[in-house]
This record gives structure tokens, sequence and C-alpha cells, in this order.
């Protein structure tokens, strides 16, 4: 029994000697990642930047009467094009001509009581040279006599007033353009200075307003030679180019931007008052700009950053920032210099300070 076993036992043994001998071998290096780059270059072309605008008329008018009565007649059709100076609703003149009347009578009962309060005066002083009245009678009738006067033309006054609101009661365009859809009816009861009857506006040219980051506006002053152009809200381009009318002269300290207005002719009315657009703003190219394709930035943490492989192979992070898209190139504005390489595919893979294979 005890040979059996140590039978068993001599022939482990040497199998236990032989598994003890082999010592594992270590672990190989990672293979190095494997990518794709391109040599930032300078942007030797026109870059276009888009912006939200809003459009408006160059003029827009409230027609209200200045006079109180009945709509009397439309004279002119809803949506049409109008010459300044042209009859557009007429207001029922009968209060105005009455009151005109009533100022017509109290002028010349002005004009009568004036006569009178003059031969007064004339017939005082008369008998003061005589000593037959008193210098206070003849202080009294002078005084009545100026009044009279400034009676007189205050009925005068209100005479031209109301012949003015007679005139009035005819609207006519304060200036060419095109008016809209009317507000009121002939009956309605319009009162002077608040009832809108209708809207008039002058659309050619028109503005575009849009609004830009106060970096983007300091550019656009030290470089200048932009172009503007405008498209519809379904991305068909307007035939006409603009040009800048104004800046506003204050940033806006909750958006940092700016507000520019811009004006473009309009001579086919194409483009209306409150339409949404979209302006592209054409720079010319940058000596400072570069291009890298746009697959190459990413963003991390919220800062956007590009992968530079340097002339070691080893991959670092760079912040940039970036500009517009011109095509698939991204605009850089600083962070990069032109002849460098940053990583386009195969981002995934990298880190900062890995050694990477350039294929």
């Amino acid at each position: 029994m005890h040979r059996t076993r140590n039978i068993y036992i001599g022939l482990l043994l040497p199998l236990l000697c032989a598994c003890g001998g082999k010592r594992q071998a270590p672990a190989g290096p990672m293979p190095k990642p494997t990518v794709s780059v391109y040599e930032v270059q300078p942007a030797s072309f026109p870059v276009s930047e888009k912006f939200p605008a809003s459009l408006t008329g160059n003029v827009i008018v409230d027609i209200k009467s200045d006079v109180t009565g009945f709509l009397e007649a439309i004279r002119v059709k809803d949506g049409s094009n109008v010459n300044k100076g042209q009859v557009l609703y007429e207001v029922d003149k009968s209060r105005s001509q009455a009151t005109y009347e009533q100022s017509q009578a109290s002028v010349l009962q002005a004009e009568a009581d004036l006569a009178m309060k003059k031969k007064d005066y004339e017939r005082y002083s008369n008998l003061l040279k005589q000593d037959a009245i008193s210098k206070q009678t003849v202080d009294q009738a002078e005084t009545a006599l100026r009044t009279a006067e400034a009676m007189l033309a205050s009925a005068k006054a209100a005479r031209a007033r109301s012949g003015t609101d007679i005139n009035h009661a005819v609207l006519r365009a304060p200036l060419s353009g095109k008016i809209g859809i009317a507000l009121v009816r002939v009956g309605d009861l319009v009162t002077a200075g608040q009832t809108v009857i209708n809207t008039l506006v002058n659309e050619n040219p028109i503005y575009a307003d849009i609004d830009l980051p106060q970096s983007r506006y300091m550019e656009f002053g030290r470089r200048g030679g932009q172009r503007f152009f405008l498209a519809s809200a379904n991305g068909e381009k307007y035939p006409h180019e603009g040009k800048v009318l104004l800046v506003n002269n204050v940033v806006d300290a909750r958006t940092g931007t700016i507000r520019m207005r811009l004006t473009f002719p309009n001579p086919e009315g194409m483009l209306k008052s409150g339409m949404t657009a979209t302006v592209q703003v054409q720079s010319p190219p940058s000596d400072s700009a570069l291009a890298i394709p746009a697959r190459a930035i990413v963003e991390l943490l919220g800062e956007v950053k590009a992968y530079v492989v340097d002339r070691n192979n080893v991959v670092q992070t760079r912040t940039v920032e970036r500009g517009p898209l011109a095509d698939s190139l991204m605009i850089v504005r600083s962070g990069l210099q032109a002849g460098e390489r940053v990583v386009v595919d195969g981002i995934q893979k990298v880190r900062q300070g890995d050694t990477v294979n350039i294929k």
C-alpha cells in the first residue's frame, strides 16, 4: 500500500516541477492608434456667415383722421400703391361744417363789438380833450377796445381751425407707398387722433435688421469689404444685394450683440414688412484665418478643441476659436498655425499625449 502511494508521488513530482518552471510571458505594448490628419491651410476663399433677420418698411404710417365723424367714403382699393397727396378716405364734414359756420358767426359778432368799442374810445378821447369826461372813463374805454380786439383775434383763430377741420375730413396719403387692409368700413365712427383706419408702408427700399456678436462687429469694422445677400424663409435667394445703412449706438448687455440695419432694394415689392429672412454676409479672404475640415472640431466640456499631431506623432489637445462653415471646411480664427496637422479620422481613438500612426 505504501509502495503504491510512493509511485504516485514519484510520477507527480516531475510534472509539478515542469509546470512550476514555466513563467508567463509579459504583455506586449498597446498598438498605436492609426489616424488620418489634415494640414492646416490659410483660408484663401471668401467666407459666408448667416444671420437671422427681421424685415421692416423704411416708413410705416398709421392713417388716422384729425376730425371725429362717420367714415363717408373710401377712395382707394386695399393693397394698392398710392402716391403722396392721393385721396384715401373722406369723413363726414357736417360736424366740421357746422362748427365752421358757428365760428364764422362769432367772427362777425366780434367784429361788430370791436367797431362799437372803437367808436366809444374815439368819442371819449375827444370829450377828454374838452375836459368833459374823466381820464378814468377813457382808460376803461381803451381797455374795452383792447379786449374786443383780442376777442376778434380769438374768433378768427377758431374759424381757421374749424376750416382746417373741414379740409382734414379728406384724408390724403402722407407719402408714396402701399396701403394695407382697411380696419373700418363706410359708416363707422372714427375718433380724431385715435381710430386707425389703415396703415401705409413704404417698402422700397426695405430694411433688414440683424444682431451681430460684438466680436464680429469689430472684425467687420477692421476689414470691410463685406457683401450682403438675403434669402427668404424657404431658402430662396433674393436677387438684389444690400448695404449697411447704420449700426446701433449701444450693445445689448443681455446678448452681447449689436444691431446692424441693412437696406435692400425692393422694386418688385417681393419683400414685406414683418417678414423673417436670413442675411448671408460674404467676407473677403482673411490673411489670419485658417481652415480645417469641420469633422476635426470637437467639443469637450463646453470648449471647442482640435487634436494636433506634432512632428513626433504625439497628440496634443488645442483649444481653438471657430468661425463660420464654408462647405466642409471650418474657419478657425485662433488656436492653430498654418502647416500644423490635425486629426480628422480616428478622433475617438486618441487622447492627449498618445503617439499615433499616420495613414
